[in-house]
């Protein structure tokens, strides 16, 4: 096997141990009997594998000498994962602090509402981080199509998917699919429509 299929395929099994995490977390969280502890590391475990992504990328940049890049063309990749590794963070950080403000107060509607928006924010940050990488002058341009393209073939096949399962429960009476699932959904598929992405360019 290839570097380059070996580093994918350890890409799509952190990708998939991802969904999977986040799949039981959502079993687990549903719980009311829960304690305190569990319900933190149901939220936290699932981040795990995605922070995981960091150094097999280093790694693999650094021992192929394929993907060596000038200085100007690494200083955009090093903006990008400064600016990811931010956010990822602040979304384990503020989701401790929401789960145990839930946990160990008597919090009114108004509150539970602003952790939930205060929760979702560096989902946000991720999101704009991904668009200053595409915007950047500095960018390869190669690798700005494929990550453009990955993304608009990533946000198809999520919204594909939502409206499946929308359509499930409402002819089929499908369980609720947790709104706040799409989001690791999308970056999962993300993660695996790229090397077909690529492999169509060969």
């Amino acid at each position: 096997m290839s570097a380059k299929s070996l580093y994918f395929t350890r890409i799509a099994g952190l990708v998939f141990a991802f969904l999977l995490l986040e799949w039981l977390a959502s079993k687990m969280i549903a719980r009311a009997d829960l304690p305190f502890g569990l319900s933190l590391v149901a939220y936290i475990v699932p981040t795990l594998p995605v922070l995981g992504i960091f150094p097999l990328a280093i790694n693999y940049t650094k021992n192929n000498p394929v993907t060596k890049l000038s200085a100007r063309r690494r200083a955009p990749v090093r903006r990008y994962m400064v600016r990811l590794g931010m956010g990822l963070f602040f979304y384990i950080l503020v989701l401790m602090v929401s789960v145990a403000a839930l946990n160990r107060f008597d919090l009114s509607t108004q509150v539970k509402s602003i952790l939930a928006v205060l929760t979702a924010l560096p989902i946000g940050w991720i999101i704009w981080a991904m668009g200053r990488f595409i915007a950047d002058p500095d960018i390869d341009e190669f690798e700005r199509m494929i990550i453009t393209r990955s993304l608009l073939l990533s946000t198809g096949l999520t919204l594909f998917f939502a409206a499946i399962w929308g359509f499930l429960e409402n002819f089929a009476q499908a369980p609720d699919f947790p709104l706040y699932i799409l989001v690791p959904v999308f970056f999962g598929l993300f993660g695996m429509v790229q090397p077909f992405v690529r492999r169509g360019y060969k």
